[in-house]
C-alpha cells in the first residue's frame, strides 16, 4: 500500500491544508498553527506566498512519510510485545 497515493486519492491535491493535517494529529486548527509557526511539527509546512495571512499546507509526500514512520514504530512496539 502506498500512503502517498492513498492521500492523493483522498485529497485530490498535492498539498493538504494545515487544518486537515491537524485532524490527522488530533489537534485543533489553532494548536497546529501554533506548532507550525514554531517549526515544532515533524514535517515541513509551506506557504505559497510571503504574506503572513497566506494559508499553510503540508506536502502529501511529507505527511505520508511521517505516517509511514509512525506505522513502523508502532509495528516495532507491537512485535516486541507479542513475545
Amino acid at each position: 500500500m502506498n500512503t502517498a497515493f492513498l492521500l492523493m486519492a483522498q485529497f485530490e491535491t498535492p498539498l493538504i491544508p494545515i487544518a486537515k493535517v491537524g485532524e490527522f494529529l488530533g489537534m485543533s486548527e489553532h494548536q497546529i498553527n501554533v506548532q507550525a509557526s514554531k517549526h515544532q511539527l515533524p514535517f515541513p509546512v509551506i506557504k505559497l506566498s510571503d504574506s503572513q495571512k497566506a494559508p499553510r499546507f503540508v506536502r502529501i509526500e511529507d505527511l505520508a512519510s511521517h505516517i509511514d514512520q509512525q506505522a513502523e514504530k508502532a509495528k516495532t512496539v507491537w512485535k516486541r510485545n507479542q513475545l
